[in-house]
């Protein structure tokens, strides 16, 4: 009676490893990628690749377009979901450009309706009385993109006209959201040139940078909003 008890007690210990074993079987699976880049695919579903499950861990690698998950099959579902969802064409970029001049002439904190979304910020980084807008611009493009454009009258030396220029880096957009990596400026054949490069989110208002450009006295703040579109 004894043994028969014991030999039950191996039975159900193997059964119940055989079962877990079961629910953690591998299964292989390679997504053709069609416009994500595989390295950011890969950050993407990391989540679901479970490196350091005991005894069957996920593995996954990439190479070119592919992207290689051994994982158990719901996991490989989910990561099917989640590659269709953001596997798409990358979005094109909008960018609205604000050349604003901060100065202490005119009445002291004095204010521009057409800044009132940025003026704020503007007070908390620059200790100047008075904020106005010079020009802005908005300019399209996509990724790999080189952009001019001038603003105001180029050819007369009032100081209030300038040049914008624009490369559009990489775009990594997910849904509606997203980052771009971009290489902003103005250059003014009267004033000089600002030129920075900063990695901003979509919809996302940056102030680029100043310089002293500004006539006589002041400084000239370059701002930036990247926006997606389909």
């Amino acid at each position: 009676m004894r043994t028969f008890q014991i030999l039950s007690v191996l039975l159900l210990a193997s059964l119940a490893a055989c079962g877990g074993s079961a629910l953690d079987r591998l299964d292989t699976q390679t997504f053709q990628l069609q416009h994500l880049d595989a390295q950011e695919a890969a950050q993407l579903i990391d989540p679901y690749v479970y490196h350091d499950r005991e005894g069957a861990p996920g593995r996954m690698g990439h190479a070119g377009n592919t992207l290689t998950v051994r994982e158990t099959k719901d996991n490989l579902d989910k990561i099917s979901r989640v590659l269709t969802e953001f596997d798409r064409p990358k979005p094109g970029v909008r960018l609205h450009f604000q050349i604003i001049e901060a100065s202490d002439r005119g009445p002291a904190e004095q204010f521009d309706p057409a800044i009132a979304d940025v003026e704020a910020e503007l007070r908390k980084l620059f200790k100047y009385q008075r904020y106005r807008l010079l020009n802005d611009a908005v300019v399209g493009g996509t990724e790999g993109s080189h952009i001019e454009q001038a603003v105001g009258d180029i050819t007369t030396p009032d100081g209030n006209s300038w040049m914008i220029t624009a490369n559009i880096g990489t775009v990594r957009a997910f849904g509606d959201s997203g980052s771009v990596e971009l290489r902003v400026g103005i250059r003014s054949p009267y004033r000089g040139t600002l030129e920075t490069t900063v990695n901003a989110r979509a919809g996302q208002t940056i102030v680029v940078g100043n310089a002293q450009l500004a006539s006589g006295g002041g400084t000239v703040i370059l701002t930036v909003k990247p926006e997606f579109v389909q």
